[in-house]
C-alpha cells in the first residue's frame, strides 16, 4: 500500500519552477481593486491611519486563509470541483460555489479589459487627445473643459482681442457675450457639466444609451476588444500552467516596474503633495476606533487576496507536496500588499496634481472603481508632459494586472472540470477553448449600449456575501468537521515538524496559524458575512450622480440577486446529487458525512483521527471502531502498518525550518 506522500488521484502537470508559481499566484491576486479600490478605501477611512487596520487584518485574516487555501490544494492535488467532496460529500458544492463564482467574475472582469484595449489602440493610433478635447464628434453641449478655455483664450489673444474668452457648445466665444453667458448657466442649471475624459468613456467607448432597458444594439469596437480579450486568455489557458509560469515572468512584474514610474513621475509634479497630504502626511487615527474602518479593511483583505474563489487553491494544486507554500503565502500577501499601498500613492499624487490644475478641491477628483480608471486619471494625464507616455503605461499595467488574475480565473473552472470528469482530461486545449468561448458569448450581453448597467449589476452582486458565505464553510469544514488536528497533521506530512519555538509559535502548523484558523477568521469572516448581507439587501442599485443620477428598475435588482443565489443553490444541489449517487451505489446515506478513500490521507484518518473541533463526529470517520474501509477487509490496515505509519511521521525530514 502506498504510502501517504506518494499518493495521488491521477498524474497532473506541475510548475516548472517555484517561481513560477509564485509570480502567477502574485498576479492572479493582484489585481485591478489594488489601484482602483484601495487608494478610495483609504480617503475615506482616515487616510495613512487606514493602514493600520489593513495591515493588521492582512495578517490575523488574509495571510492565514491563503495558507489554508495554498495548503488545502496542494495536499489534496485536486481543484475545487472535488476536494471538498473527498472530505464531506455532503459538501461537494462549496467547490463547484467557488467555481461559479469565479466564472461569473471573469465574465465581467474581460470587459473590463476590452474597455482598456480600446485605449490602449486610441493612444497608438495618436488620438489620445480626444479625452480632453470638448470638440469631438460625440461630444454634448454639456462638454466642459478647463483646457478649452485656456485654448479659447490663446485663439482670442492671437487676434488680438484683449477680451477674456470661454468654451461652449464646441466654439470660443468672447466674455462680452452676455447672450451665450447666459444661455450656458441655463443649459448646466438643467443638466450637470462633465470633462470630456467623461464623455469619451460614456459617448464614444460605452456609445451609453439613457436607461438599462434601452439595448440600442451590439457595440461593435467593445465586442471586437472583448473577443481579443478572449482569445488572449484562451491561447495561455490552453497550454495550461506550463504556459502560465512562463508567461508569469512578464505579467507579475511589469505592472511593479511601471507603477514605480507613475510614483516617479507622480510626486514630481505640481500639486502632488496636496493628494499625499490626504493619503498619508495627515491621517486621521480617531477612524482605528470605529468598526466601519475595521470592516473595510476586512473586506478588502479578502478580496484582494481572492480568497473564496478557488483560484489560490487550483493553482496550489499543481505543486509537488514538499513545496513551501507557507513562504509563498507571505510572498503574496506582501506583493498584494505593496501594490496596494505604493499603488495608492501613485494615484493620489497624481489627484493631486488634477486638483491644483483644476483649482479644485480634492474630494471633487477623488473617484473610485472605473471612474478612476477611465475618467479622472485619463484626464489629469491629459494635462502633463508628453500625455500620450504616461496613458500608455498606464493602461498598460491595467491590462497586465487584469489578464493575469483572468488568467486565475478562467483556470478555477476548466480546473473544476478537468478534475470531476477525467473522460475530459486528454482534451484540456479544447476544454479551455469552451469555456472561454461560452464566457465570450455571455459576455456580449455587456457589448450592448447598455452593457455598462449590466456591467455593474455584475459588478455589485456576483461575489459580495456568497463569497463570505463560502469562505466561512470552508472553515467550519476543514477546521470543525475534518478537525483542526487532522489538518495539521496532513500539514506536517508535506512541511514536518517544526524544531524550534518559533517555528512552534509562527511555523506553518503553528499556534498563530491555529489560533486564527479555530477562533479569530471564523469569527470576523462571519461579522462581514452579516454586514455584508443586510448592506446587500439595502443597496440601491445606481449609476452618475447628482442630476445624471439613474436608479435601476426593479427587475434588475431581481436580477442582481439571480446573480448572487446561483453559486450558493450549488450547495444543496450537488449534496442532493451525492446523496442519488449514493444511493444508486447502494451506498449508505451516512457516507455524505464521512471522508472518502481519494482523500490522501484516508488510510491514516481510519486509524488515527482525532475528534478535537469535530461535528457529527458518530458520523464521521474519527475511530477505526465506527468507521470501516470502504472496499472490506482488504483495505484494513493491520499493526505493524499502523508502526510504520507513526514512525514514519516521527522520522520524517523536516522541511521548515524555523
Amino acid at each position: 500500500m502506498e504510502s501517504t506522500s506518494k499518493i495521488t488521484t491521477h498524474e497532473r502537470a506541475q510548475w516548472s519552477s517555484d517561481w513560477q508559481f509564485i509570480l502567477t499566484c502574485i498576479g492572479y491576486a493582484v489585481g485591478l481593486g489594488n489601484l482602483w479600490r484601495f487608494p478610495s478605501l483609504a480617503y475615506e477611512h482616515g487616510g495613512g491611519a487606514f493602514l493600520i487596520p489593513y495591515l493588521i487584518c492582512s495578517f490575523i485574516v488574509g495571510l492565514p486563509l491563503l495558507h489554508l487555501e495554498m495548503s488545502l490544494g496542494q495536499f489534496s492535488q485536486s481543484g475545487t470541483a472535488v476536494v471538498y467532496g473527498r472530505i464531506r460529500p455532503l459538501f461537494h458544492g462549496i467547490g463547484w460555489s467557488m467555481s461559479a463564482m469565479s466564472l461569473i467574475v471573469s465574465v465581467y472582469y474581460n470587459v473590463i479589459l476590452a474597455w482598456v484595449l480600446i485605449y490602449l489602440w486610441t493612444i497608438v493610433t495618436g488620438r489620445s487627445g480626444e479625452w480632453a478635447s470638448c470638440r469631438n464628434d460625440y461630444n454634448t453641449i454639456y462638454c466642459q473643459s478647463t483646457v478649452e478655455d485656456s485654448l479659447c483664450m490663446e485663439e482670442f489673444a492671437q487676434k488680438s482681442q484683449n477680451v477674456l474668452a470661454f468654451y461652449f457648445n464646441k466654439s470660443c466665444h468672447s466674455a462680452n457675450d452676455i447672450t451665450t453667458q447666459n444661455l450656458k448657466t441655463e443649459t448646466f442649471n438643467k443638466l450637470s457639466a462633465v470633462s470630456p475624459a467623461e464623455e469619451f468613456f460614456e459617448n464614444y467607448v460605452l456609445e451609453k444609451t439613457l436607461k438599462l432597458d434601452q439595448f440600442g444594439g451590439i457595440n461593435l469596437k467593445v465586442a471586437l476588444a472583448l473577443a481579443i480579450a478572449w482569445t488572449l486568455t484562451g491561447l495561455v489557458l490552453v497550454k495550461g500552467v506550463k504556459m502560465m509560469g512562463k508567461i508569469s515572468y512578464f505579467t507579475a512584474t511589469i505592472p511593479y516596474v511601471i507603477i514605480v514610474i507613475l510614483f516617479i513621475r507622480g510626486i514630481t509634479l505640481d500639486g502632488a503633495s496636496i493628494g499625499l497630504d490626504y493619503y498619508i502626511f495627515h491621517p486621521d487615527f480617531s477612524v482605528i476606533l470605529d468598526p466601519v474602518t475595521w470592516r473595510a479593511a476586512a473586506t478588502q483583505v479578502c478580496y484582494s487576496l481572492s480568497v473564496g474563489f478557488g483560484g489560490i487553491l487550483s493553482l496550489s494544486s499543481y505543486n509537488p507536496r514538499t513545496h513551501n507554500c507557507y513562504r509563498d503565502a507571505f510572498i503574496i500577501s506582501m506583493a498584494d500588499g505593496f501594490m496596494s499601498i505604493f499603488g495608492g500613492t501613485a494615484v493620489f499624487s497624481v489627484l493631486g496634481f488634477m486638483s491644483k490644475q483644476l483649482n479644485a478641491k480634492i474630494q471633487t477628483v477623488v473617484q473610485s472603481g472605473t471612474g478612476l480608471a477611465f475618467i479622472a486619471y485619463p484626464e489629469a494625464m491629459s494635462r502633463m508632459p508628453l500625455p500620450w507616455l504616461w496613458s500608455f503605461l498606464f493602461f498598460l499595467m491595467l491590462f497586465v494586472l487584469g489578464i493575469s488574475s483572468q488568467f486565475g480565473l478562467a483556470e478555477v473552472m476548466i480546473t473544476a472540470i478537468y478534475d470531476q470528469f477525467p473522460a475530459v482530461r486528454p482534451y484540456r486545449g479544447w476544454l479551455a477553448v469552451g469555456v472561454c468561448g461560452s464566457l465570450f458569448l455571455v459576455g456580449l450581453i455587456m457589448c450592448t449600449r447598455s452593457g455598462i448597467f449590466f456591467f455593474n449589476i455584475f459588478n455589485d452582486y456576483s461575489a459580495s456575501f456568497s463569497l463570505l458565505l463560502m469562505v466561512i464553510l470552508e472553515i467550519i469544514l476543514i477546521i470543525y468537521i475534518y478537525g483542526l488536528p487532522n489538518f495539521l497533521d496532513d500539514l506536517r506530512s508535506m512541511f514536518g515538524y517544526p524544531r524550534t519555538w518559533l517555528g512552534r509559535i509562527f511555523g506553518p502548523t503553528g499556534y498563530y496559524i491555529q489560533g486564527i484558523w479555530c477562533i479569530l477568521a471564523p469569527l470576523q469572516i462571519t461579522v462581514l458575512f452579516i454586514v455584508v448581507l443586510f448592506t446587500q439587501i439595502s443597496h440601491n442599485l445606481t449609476y452618475g450622480k447628482d442630476k445624471r443620477l439613474y436608479e435601476y428598475p426593479g427587475w434588475a435588482i431581481g436580477l442582481g440577486w439571480l446573480i448572487s443565489i446561483i453559486p450558493i443553490s450549488l450547495l444543496p444541489i450537488m449534496a442532493v446529487y451525492n446523496l442519488l449517487k449514493f444511493r444508486q451505489k447502494r451506498k449508505n446515506w451516512r457516507e455524505l458525512f464521512k471522508l472518502q478513500p481519494k482523500w490522501p490521507s484516508y488510510e491514516k484518518r481510519n486509524v488515527m483521527e482525532k475528534p478535537f473541533c469535530h461535528i457529527l463526529s458518530k458520523l464521521g470517520p474519527t475511530t477505526s471502531s465506527r468507521v470501516e474501509p470502504i472496499n472490506g477487509d482488504n483495505n484494513r490496515i493491520n499493526n505493524s502498518k499502523i508502526k510504520e505509519i507513526k514512525e514514519g511521521i516521527q522520522n520524517k525530514i523536516y522541511s521548515v525550518h524555523f
